[in-house]
């Protein structure tokens, strides 16, 4: 029996693939990901999410929130992901270019809201790569759980509640008074 092996794709190849008709495409260790387009929680969530982050972000002087940006987390193979949502250090924003029409580095948190059809197995590889590539947050929504897990590169995973509220050390913030009550972010 002969194999014949999988031909990679490259950044510059990726960069020149044309949209999905709906939904975006990422790029993991070369190999070409079709993410079907976000529901209406999906999409409220990160709204709300990012409203919360830019309004605290903005009245500190922290940088940027971004929703949907595209971000190299490796090279040879090449991986471009794009956090739902996502914030970005001003000390980052300083050393950023742009690397075939993505961000060449990682934002400082990234955040992932669950779609129904995503695996643990998937998610948690989205959780390694961010890790691996230098974000110190990560938060991983759940609606059905109504849970945020926020992963920290030292291996460190809490799980927050409804009942619970996010802060400035959930974030990675280096100023204190971020909150995030997550039984406003669960209501429906």
């Amino acid at each position: 029996m002969t194999s014949v092996a999988e031909r990679l794709v490259t950044a510059a190849e990726f960069e020149r693939l044309p949209n999905p008709p709906a939904g975006k495409l990422e790029l993991v260790r070369g190999r070409v990901i079709e993410v079907a387009p976000p529901g209406p929680w999906h999409g409220k969530q990160a709204v709300e999410i990012s409203a919360e982050l830019r309004a605290f972000v903005r009245a500190n002087r922290l940088g940027e929130v971004r929703v949907e940006t595209g971000y190299w987390l490796s090279h040879d193979p090449d991986t471009q992901r794009g956090p739902d949502v996502s914030w970005v250090s001003p000390e980052r924003l300083a050393t950023e270019r742009l690397y075939y029409g993505a961000v060449d580095q990682a934002p400082n948190l990234a955040v992932e809201i669950i779609s129904p059809n995503e695996t643990d197995r998937e998610v948690a590889e989205k959780v390694g790569q961010y890790l691996a590539a230098g974000v110190e947050r990560v938060w991983v929504v759940r609606r059905e759980a109504q849970t945020v897990t926020v992963h920290r590169p030292n291996g460190d995973a809490h799980t927050y509640h409804a009942g619970d509220t996010l802060t400035s050390e959930d974030a990675g913030f280096p100023v204190e008074g971020f909150a995030l009550p997550l039984a406003e972010l669960f209501a429906d």
